[in-house]
Formats: C-alpha cells, sequence, structure tokens
C-alpha cells in the first residue's frame, strides 16, 4: 500500500511541473497572442483572432476585444443636400442632409462663389495705341468694385509717306507714314536726292547766301526757278535752315525800307510764307 500511495505522488509531482523545472503561471490568450507563461514564456494553444465591429461612418473597423482598428471610417454618405443659405460673390452658404447610413444631419459650408455681379462700367483710362486702358464697375450684391484692363487701341495707318529723315548731298533720307492715333511711324522707306533736287539745293543754298526766305518763299521761288513741287520742297527740307533767324533777317530788311507797325509787320512777314510763330519771333527780334 505504501509503495503505491509512493507511485501517485510521484506522478502528481512530475506531471505538475514543466521540463524547465517550475509551474507555469498562465497568462490568458489574447487577440494575437497564445495563452502564455509569464515565468518562462512557454505558449499553449493559439491567438484568439479579433472580434470585428464594423465601420461606421465616424469609425475605422475595432475589434470589441481589445480595442484594436483596422482601415478608416467610412464617412457619412449623403445623397442630397438642401440649400439652406445661398452663398453670394462675397459670403459663404450652407447646405444641408441627412446620412443615408447613421442618419445624422449633416451641414457643410458652401464657398463664397466670387463671381461678382457687375454692371454699368465706367472707364477710368482711356486706352491708347501704346497703352492698355482701364475700367471700373460696382458689384450690385456686395458693392466691391471690380477694375480691367481695355485692350490696347490698334494702331491706324494714314498711309501718306512724308518725310521724317531729309536726305542730303552725301547720305539716304527716310519717309514713312504715321499712326492717326499717337504718330509712331508705320510704313518706312529710305530715299536719296535726284540730280534735280541736289542742283536745287545748290540753288536754294545761294539765294539764302543774299536773301532771307520762309520755307514756302523758297520752296515756291525754286518752282519759279523751273524745278518740280516735289524736288523744290525735296531740296528745302534737306537744308538745315533756321526759319526763325530768317523771318528776324526779313523783318530787318523791311524795317530798313519803311516803318511798320508790329501787327503789320507781323501780317507782311506770313505774306512772304512764315508762320505765325516765326512771324511773332521776327517781330520781337527787331525790337517789337
Amino acid at each position: 500500500m505504501k509503495k503505491l500511495i509512493a507511485l501517485f505522488l510521484c506522478i502528481v509531482f512530475t506531471t505538475a511541473l514543466c521540463s524547465c523545472g517550475h509551474e507555469h503561471e498562465w497568462v490568458e490568450a489574447t487577440c494575437t497572442a497564445p495563452r502564455t507563461c509569464a515565468t518562462c514564456g512557454a505558449t499553449e494553444g493559439e491567438p484568439l483572432g479579433h472580434e470585428w465591429e464594423e465601420a461606421t461612418c465616424l469609425d475605422p473597423k475595432i475589434c470589441s476585444r481589445c480595442g484594436a482598428t483596422e482601415g478608416k471610417a467610412l464617412g457619412h454618405n449623403v445623397t442630397s443636400f438642401t440649400v439652406t443659405l445661398e452663398a453670394t460673390c462675397g459670403s459663404d452658404g450652407s447646405q444641408e442632409g441627412k446620412c443615408a447610413r447613421c442618419g445624422e444631419l449633416i451641414t457643410e459650408t458652401i464657398k463664397a462663389t466670387g463671381d461678382h455681379t457687375l454692371d454699368n462700367w465706367t472707364v477710368i483710362k482711356e486706352p491708347t495705341c501704346n497703352e492698355k486702358g482701364k475700367e471700373e464697375a460696382e458689384c450690385t450684391v456686395c458693392g466691391t468694385k471690380v477694375s480691367r484692363d481695355i485692350d490696347k487701341l490698334d494702331h491706324i495707318d494714314d498711309n501718306e509717306m512724308v518725310v521724317v529723315k531729309a536726305a542730303t548731298e552725301s547720305s539716304a533720307g527716310k519717309k514713312a507714314t504715321h499712326c492717326t492715333l499717337c504718330g509712331k511711324e508705320m510704313q518706312t522707306e529710305s530715299y536719296e536726292l535726284t540730280l534735280e533736287e541736289k542742283n536745287a539745293i545748290r540753288t536754294a543754298r545761294s539765294y539764302l547766301g543774299f536773301m532771307a526766305f520762309s520755307r514756302k518763299g523758297l520752296i515756291d521761288q525754286l518752282v519759279f526757278e523751273g524745278y518740280s513741287k516735289e524736288a523744290s520742297t525735296n531740296a528745302v527740307d534737306s537744308l538745315d535752315v533756321d526759319w526763325n533767324e530768317q523771318a528776324a533777317k526779313k523783318a530787318e530788311s523791311y524795317m530798313q525800307l519803311m516803318a511798320f507797325s508790329r501787327s503789320r509787320l507781323i501780317d507782311q512777314l506770313k505774306y512772304e510764307g512764315f508762320t505765325q510763330e516765326q512771324a511773332e519771333y521776327g517781330a520781337t527780334a527787331v525790337g517789337y
């Protein structure tokens, strides 16, 4: 009998001890770990695995046992909204709708449109050929003033070739057409003096050597000498002449011949082909 009792105790003792010589202190299995001995780390069985609660509008999938999450929240599912406040150009609006999943009433902001209602544009800067213009209007909803550019104007060519740089006996000149709005040169071409024009220059110089002339008077004198109107004009314009000085010389020659009032002297100079400004300069130069 004593032998049987000793054998029983031996069996119990050996089953109570592990191979490492101690009794296991088991920590219960979790979602991700099996039953584990807190002393030696030995395991028994399998992890329990997560017990997932399905994701909602606000929360991802959540394990009801350990609180672990997976994925993302579904977000509200609103199939249609009702506008509760219209957005304007300068202020936000709002809209409401019910989530088809959870039934929550969702309110969203409608951003301000930024699209002003503009009428009655007023030009505050006229456009030119070289600069854009500007116009302004006030929004009829919020009162904001808005401005915008006006495109530059197109140049308008007068299609009249005129001398812009007179040719000389030794160098070419330039002719050009001009914009009727701003005066910009449009079409250009170079030209040289003809033999007739060169001879007209020599004749014009000889006249200026002993007598004062206005531009018109000198051209007319060359035409009288038999040169063409065009050749006479080109010849005179190629000369470097101070027409104010010519008016002063002509005024002085008249005053040496007879007495003139200022107005009468100016009229006489204008009759000779001088401009109003040149005639007044000539009268002033002789003391009037």
